[in-house]
C-alpha cells in the first residue's frame, strides 16, 4: 500500500513560505506609506487574515471570444503588466509603489486598516489615523483609482479596430473599485456602425463616433452635435446631426503622432463631455484643436455631409493647412517635401532629436506656435528613458533654405 503522508505537509510548507513573503513585502510598502516601527504594531492574528485575504494579481476575462483573437489577449494582458509594472504612486513618505503592488498588496493593508481593526487591539488607533490620509474616502485614493482606470483605458484604446469595434474594460471587479473584489477586468468590444458616404466624388469608409456609455458598458451615446459645437458659422444652427469620421483620420492621426489611432475615441469622449472644444477658422475651414494630455499636436478638419458632420482627416501642427504650418514655411522656407524629409511634418522628428535643446530650432518652433511638440517630446522622452540625437543636421538644412 503506498503511503501519502507527506503531501499535507508539503502544502502546509508552501502556504508558510508564501506568507512570510507576504509579511516581507507588507511590511516593507508599510515603511514606505507611514514609516518604521508601526508594522510591528499589527498582531499576527491581522497579519494572518491579511495574508488570506490579500488581493491576487490582475485576471482578464473576455466577455466572448469575438472580443480579441489569443494573439490580441496575450497582447493585452502583457501590455496590463507592463502599465501596472512601469507606472507608480507616490506615498506621503516620498517613496514610490508600483501600481502592481499597489492594486494587490498595498491595498489590502489599506482595506484591512480602514475596515478591519477597528480599534481591536492595543494599538489599531495609532494604525487607523497613520494611514488615514490614505482610505478610500480621501483624495490620494481617489485620484490613484482614477489614474488606475486611465492605465486600463490605454490598454483599451491600443486594441481599437475601426471595423472590428472598441475594446472596454469593466473594472468593477477591481479591488480599488470595490474592496474585497478579486482583481477581474471584464473586457468587451463594442461594435461600430460604419459605412459608405460619397464625399467629393468618391466613395468614403465612415464610422459613426459615439461617446462610450455611462450607465452601460456595451452600448455608445450617440451625441447630435449642433454647428455652433464644432465652431461653425453662417449655418442654421437648429438642426444637430451625428458626428461620423473617415478611416483616413484614424490613419492619419497614428502616423503623425506615433499614438494608437484609438485615442482619437477618447480625444472626443473627453472633449465632449469633459471640456470645451476650441477651433480655428482657417482658409475657410473649421480646424477642431487636438490636444494629447495639455499639448496641442494639431487638428481635426471637420466638414458637412448629407445632414452628417464627417472627420475627413487629421492634420498635424506643421502640416500645410494649419496656422502653424503657414507661419513655421514662412520663416524657414521649407515646403511640404521640405518637411517630410526632414520628418518634421509628424511626431517622429521631435522624439528622434534633440529640438528643444538646440536654441535656434526651439526659437524657431516656439515663434511658428510649435512650442507645445516640444514640451510633448520632453515629456515622452523623459518617460521613456530616451536620450535623442543632435539636431544639428536640421538646423544646418535650415540655414541652408535661408
Amino acid at each position: 500500500m503506498k503511503r501519502k503522508g507527506r503531501k499535507k505537509p508539503l502544502a502546509r510548507d508552501t502556504k508558510l513560505t508564501q506568507r512570510k513573503a507576504f509579511y516581507v513585502r507588507i511590511r516593507t510598502i508599510s515603511e514606505k506609506m507611514v514609516g518604521a516601527g508601526y508594522f510591528d504594531l499589527f498582531p499576527e492574528r491581522s497579519l494572518r487574515l491579511m495574508s488570506a485575504r490579500r488581493y491576487p494579481p490582475i485576471k482578464v476575462v473576455l466577455d466572448g471570444r469575438r472580443v480579441m483573437t489569443d494573439e490580441e489577449a496575450l497582447r493585452y494582458r502583457r501590455s496590463l503588466v507592463e502599465l501596472f509594472s512601469n507606472r507608480y504612486v507616490e506615498t506621503f513618505m516620498g517613496e514610490r509603489i508600483s501600481y502592481t503592488r499597489f492594486l494587490t498588496d498595498a491595498l489590502v493593508l489599506i482595506h484591512h486598516v480602514q475596515y478591519g481593526i477597528d480599534n481591536r487591539f492595543r494599538g489599531a488607533s495609532a494604525l487607523i489615523r497613520a494611514f488615514g490620509p490614505y482610505f478610500t474616502n480621501g483624495d490620494w485614493y481617489r485620484r490613484r483609482k482614477e489614474e488606475a482606470l486611465q492605465l486600463m483605458g490605454l490598454a483599451d484604446l491600443q486594441l481599437y479596430d475601426f471595423y472590428r469595434g472598441t475594446v472596454r474594460s469593466r473594472a468593477d471587479g477591481m479591488a480599488v473599485i470595490s474592496p474585497g473584489q478579486r482583481n477581474v477586468i471584464r473586457v468587451y468590444r463594442l461594435p461600430h456602425q460604419t459605412g459608405l458616404l460619397n464625399i467629393d466624388g468618391r466613395k468614403r469608409v465612415i464610422t459613426k463616433l459615439g461617446i462610450p456609455s455611462q450607465k452601460e458598458i456595451r452600448v455608445f451615446d450617440w451625441p447630435l452635435l449642433r454647428p455652433s459645437d464644432l465652431g461653425f458659422e453662417g449655418i442654421n444652427d437648429s438642426v444637430a446631426m451625428p458626428l461620423y469620421a473617415q478611416q483616413h483620420a484614424f490613419n492619419r492621426f497614428k502616423e503623425r503622432t506615433s499614438f494608437p489611432s484609438g485615442y482619437v475615441l477618447t480625444i472626443f469622449t473627453n472633449l465632449f463631455t469633459n471640456g470645451k472644444p476650441h477651433f480655428r477658422h482657417y482658409e475657410g475651414r473649421s480646424l477642431l484643436e487636438c490636444y494629447i494630455g495639455k499639448h496641442k499636436v494639431g487638428y481635426f478638419v471637420i466638414t458637412p455631409h448629407d445632414g452628417r458632420w464627417v472627420v475627413r482627416t487629421f492634420l498635424f501642427l506643421t502640416n500645410d493647412g494649419t496656422p502653424e504650418g503657414r507661419k513655421l514655411a514662412d520663416l524657414t522656407n521649407w515646403q511640404r517635401m521640405d518637411r517630410k524629409y526632414l520628418m518634421v511634418d509628424r511626431m517622429d522628428a521631435f522624439l528622434a532629436y534633440d529640438i528643444s535643446g538646440d536654441a535656434g530650432l526651439r526659437k524657431l518652433f516656439v515663434k511658428a506656435g510649435c512650442g507645445s511638440l516640444l514640451r510633448f517630446a520632453d515629456e515622452l522622452t523623459a518617460l521613456a528613458g530616451i536620450t535623442p540625437e543632435s539636431a544639428n543636421y536640421i538646423y544646418k538644412y535650415m540655414i541652408r533654405m535661408t
